[in-house]
């Protein structure tokens, strides 16, 4: 009698596994190019800074240019653009280079913004930003 409860339990233990695995394949893939550019584009963005803990709000005009009102009042214009392999890149003005890192899904329409992690010689990315909601156009006027 014990190998139909093993039998069964691997069954519970396969389907559990294949639940797991379609939900991380929706909530955790790097977005592709056409992705980002759809999910972006004339859009206003608003976001959480992870590391300096301040939220903005960007704008990602059609025409490559950006712009960003955080909650302590500053502006930032700048340009945006999507690398082939789905990497966002920012550059703000005043700024020496471009910030290009892949976006992922986090579930609930959430999206992490992620960039290599300069202290990791592997090259490891870190989690910085997390776009938290969307709105159609310069929903802020920015």
């Amino acid at each position: 009698m014990a190998i139909p409860s093993l039998r069964n339990s691997l069954k519970f233990a396969a389907g559990a596994l294949m639940a797991i695995l379609a939900f991380s394949s929706q909530a955790g893939g790097n977005l592709s190019a056409e992705d980002v550019k759809a999910l972006l584009t004339d859009k206003t963005a608003f976001a959480k800074h992870e590391k300096e803990r301040y939220n903005y709000v960007n704008y990602f005009a059609p025409d490559g240019s950006a712009k960003q009102l955080t909650d302590k009042g500053e502006k930032k214009t700048g340009t945006w653009h999507v690398e082939s392999d789905g990497a966002l890149c920012v550059s703000w003005a005043g700024d020496a280079d471009s910030i290009c890192g892949p976006l992922i899904a986090s579930g609930e329409g959430q999206y992490k913004r992620m960039r290599t992690n300069p202290k990791n010689l592997m090259g490891g990315l870190i989690h910085v930003i997390t776009f938290e909601r969307f709105e159609n156009g310069n929903s802020k006027g920015l």
